[in-house]
């Protein structure tokens, strides 16, 4: 921390001085930042002091000393609240980890995010429900307490796996984790409490031969979108509105320093979610079969790759013709066709997210040349791929949608 902040005595003619303990580590805190930046951009005449840190640093050293104005902070543990209440300053916390922190609490609604779960796990009729979160952790338990409501009002039960946050990738945490996985009853729905957390599963279920979304549909939260995309298959997940969380808790710190004081407010603030992004992990739930559920898994992973029908059929375990008729009876098309829609919405995510030229955007896509490819993106999308990622780049036209199979 600079001399020059710690010893600067705040004065009602200069900017108000906010300090931001909130890590850089994770998706969720990036956010947060994002949205007091945006509160920030908006006017309002912040000096912000900010340095890189993990979700469970303690306190900074130089804060005990600190003269500024206001602190907004994930609060991690006690020692952690007591340094920040001991300076004096107003703080708002934006984490939610100690049920009796002294401070006003600006929160995602946990509630509202396992409803969110549910809703898109239960529309796919699942046999069974599971939940996997952090061991001892409020947001988590929270988004835990509420979706095993929610399957409840459906008439079913919750399968619960929880672990601690250190004990992540111990040996018994990751024996524990195939052993819940192998037992729950297949086709499940597994609600996860975040992405990183989802990703553990996603590791597992792929070392297992546990497919999915065949036998196992997975939900994260958060929306990280490094994460999800890392993810095989691509993890579906609930955007958390953390963002939103980091504007409403810099105007809660704003009103507070105008007051200067640090009264609690009586209830905590909570930010509704925003939507569901869906990806491939929650795909295919609908097809009961399970050798179409084998067939169109192995799209999902192979399909980019020269796939052709009859290794697909090989690894569905049917033959041809049968394959064949079964994707008509459930699917309404062929299989060429489902692998065909499988590498343009592959080359829908290349239009949007990276730079690549039409010719590299249809190789990865799995097509022999990009003249092919653009017959059939016109066929099911309904225009060329250049004005495609035209539209989506500057927001215009129809909004951008990827081909089913």
């Amino acid at each position: 921390m600079p001399k020059s902040l710690a010893s600067r005595t705040p004065s009602s003619g200069k900017p108000r001085q906010v300090a931001l303990l909130v890590e850089t580590s994770i998706i969720s805190g990036r956010e947060i930042l994002k949205g007091i930046g945006r509160f920030l951009r908006e006017g309002h005449p912040w000096t912000v002091v900010h340095e890189p840190r993990n979700l469970l640093d303690a306190a900074p050293a130089w804060i005990r000393d600190w003269k500024g104005d206001g602190i907004i902070a994930r609060v991690s543990s006690p020692e952690m609240a007591e340094t920040l209440e001991k300076t004096g300053l107003p703080v708002v916390d934006v984490l939610g980890l100690l049920k009796e922190a002294p401070f006003p609490l600006v929160h995602v609604h946990d509630g509202a995010i396992a409803e969110l779960a549910a809703q898109h796990l239960l529309a796919q009729r699942p046999a069974s429900l599971g939940y996997y979160g952090m061991k001892g952790e409020n947001w988590s338990e929270q988004r835990r307490d509420a979706f095993e409501e929610a399957v409840k009002r459906e008439g079913g039960e919750l399968e619960v796996l929880e672990v601690a946050r250190a004990a992540r990738f111990t040996a018994k945490s990751q024996k524990e984790l195939v052993r819940w996985l192998t037992q729950l009853p297949k086709r499940a729905g597994v609600m996860v409490c975040n992405d990183e957390l989802a990703n553990d599963l996603l590791q597992a279920c792929r070392r297992e031969g546990i497919q999915v979304p065949g036998q196992i549909a997975v939900i994260g939260v958060d929306d990280d979108d490094a994460l999800c995309s890392i993810a095989c298959p691509p993890l579906s997940s609930i955007r958390a509105a953390h963002a939103e969380v980091g504007y409403e808790a810099a105007q809660l710190l704003s009103r507070l320093m105008q007051r200067r004081g640090r009264r609690a407010v009586a209830k905590p603030v909570w930010i509704s979610p925003g939507e569901v992004m869906a990806r491939q992990s929650t795909d295919f739930m609908q097809v009961n079969d399970p050798q179409l559920q084998r067939a169109l898994a192995f799209i999902e992973e192979r399909g980019c790759s020269g796939l052709s029908v009859e290794e697909v059929a090989a690894a569905s375990g049917l033959s041809r013709s049968v394959l064949q008729r079964r994707f008509r009876a459930h699917m309404g098309g062929t299989v060429h066709e489902a692998i065909q829609s499988h590498r343009v919405r592959e080359g829908c995510r290349l239009l949007m997210e990276t730079s690549l030229s039409l010719v590299e955007v249809a190789e990865r896509a799995g097509f022999p040349h990009a003249e092919y490819f653009s017959t059939v993106f016109r066929e099911k999308m309904g225009c060329t791929p250049k004005r495609y990622r035209l539209a989506v780049r500057r927001e215009q036209g129809p909004k951008a949608r990827l081909p089913i199979t």
